[in-house]
């Protein structure tokens, strides 16, 4: 077989086999699911505990800090621009 015709061959057999991968994992999470209650969440999953009880009752969810670091971040950058568009200029 020609060079080309190898490098073709294994590379639409990498692709066959992503895709096949892919699909089967996409069917083990559906079923899995599906045989999980739907995808219920619980707040007391660690040691039937609440997380309030664990973290404190200011304790937030992982979306919500992130959400938080944006803002501080975005607040961070406006005072940095800020900065740079009040220092003095050259003037020749």
């Amino acid at each position: 077989m020609e060079p080309l015709t190898i490098f073709a061959a294994s590379v639409a057999f990498i692709g066959v086999f992503h895709l096949v991968s892919t699909a089967v994992d996409t069917i083990g999470k559906k079923r899995q699911n599906r045989e999980a209650g739907a995808g219920a969440t619980r707040s007391d999953w660690y040691c039937f505990f609440k997380m309030s009880d664990l973290l404190g009752d200011d304790w937030m969810p992982h979306d919500n800090q992130m959400e938080q670091r944006t803002s501080v971040q975005d607040a961070t950058y406006e005072q940095r621009r800020r900065q740079q568009a009040q220092r003095p200029r050259l003037h020749v």
